[in-house]
């Protein structure tokens, strides 16, 4: 039997990723999170969660808490991170211990206890800002301590995999959006909650700032692809995206319809000043992925704004 451990996995990302594999796989899952953004009962609500996993209250700071939790398994999937911009630049220190030190108990600990691949969660934010589209030949310029950690971490995992003879994938997700992203702050979470309290959104900068926005179910795919296939190479680093820019602009038009739709008054868009760290252009050329592990996106932004909205609609109780 398949064993797979999951950190961060009551958070966004990995609440969905454990929902997926319990569709998609027959594998028994472990989950480790400190429950610092995720929440439990995300999990617990989710069909044959109780029969098919084991949840592990812990941080990746603690290697003890790792190694309890990884025992017996056959692959790993590092969610666990501190994922803002912004937190970033207001603590450094805090970014650093978590997204690199913890980083390094994850694959120490796989290494010693024999797993079989790694998936490392990281991001577009290594590049800062590049001619598009964005892709793995690209020389990093990180703009912000976050980009800078996730770089190191993509070190890290190169260098393990040479060092330990470890297996390590590390995916650049794009701008990830989707159901259960309610303790997020990145703009599609934000607009729409900000709209559903009848707040006016803010947009920072003149709007015409770029993102590639995935659907957090097509994120679940590639990981779960990046596990499954057979790689050349001990280590990759692959872009998993959609391949398509939209303005923040555009994307505010595009919720605004789709929130109208279920009778929600949208106000007008208030503009502030640019915040520093936050690149102006970003959207992904994936064509190595669908190469390598024969990804594609499935879910277009239109339709997963509707499927996060309602769910946001029918869940609002919960966040508030």
């Amino acid at each position: 039997m398949t064993k797979i451990l999951i950190t961060g996995g009551c958070g966004f990302i990995g609440s969905n990723l454990v929902e997926f594999l319990i569709q998609k796989t027959d594998w028994q899952i472990n989950i480790l999170d400190n429950l610092s953004n995720g929440d439990i009962k995300d999990l617990e609500n989710i069909n044959e969660f109780d029969n098919r996993c084991n949840f592990f209250e812990g941080d990746i700071r603690k290697k003890e808490d790792i190694i309890e939790a990884i025992d017996n398994c056959d692959f790993v999937v590092n969610l666990a991170a501190q994922a803002g911009v912004i937190s970033s630049i207001e603590d450094p220190q805090l970014d650093a211990e978590i997204n690199i030190k913890g980083l390094i108990n994850v694959l120490q600990s796989g290494a010693e206890g024999g797993i079989k691949r790694i998936i490392q969660a990281s991001s577009a934010a290594p590049l800062g800002e590049q001619k598009m589209p964005l892709n793995e030949k690209k020389v990093p310029k990180p703009l912000s301590p976050y980009g800078a950690s996730k770089l190191a971490g993509e070190g890290y995992c190169s260098a393990f995999s040479s060092s330990y003879d470890l297996n390590v994938v590390a995916l650049r997700f794009s701008n990830v959006y989707g159901p259960r992203s309610y303790e997020k702050g990145s703009v599609i979470p934000k607009f729409i909650k900000e709209t559903l309290d009848n707040d006016q959104v803010t947009i920072y900068g003149d709007g015409n700032q770029t993102r590639d926005f995935i659907y957090v179910k097509d994120i679940c795919n590639a990981i779960y692809l990046a596990l499954t296939e057979n790689l050349e190479n001990k280590f990759e680093l692959l872009q998993i995206a959609t391949g398509k820019e939209t303005s923040v602009n555009e994307l505010f038009k595009i919720l605004k319809k789709s929130l109208e739709e279920q009778k929600i008054n949208v106000k007008n868009p208030k503009y502030v000043k640019a915040r520093k760290g936050e690149i102006l252009r970003n959207y992904a050329d994936i064509s190595k992925a669908k190469s390598l592990l024969n990804y594609g996106p499935k879910v277009d932004l239109t339709e997963g704004i509707d499927k996060t909205i309602k769910w946001f609609i029918e869940n609002k109780g919960e966040f508030k």
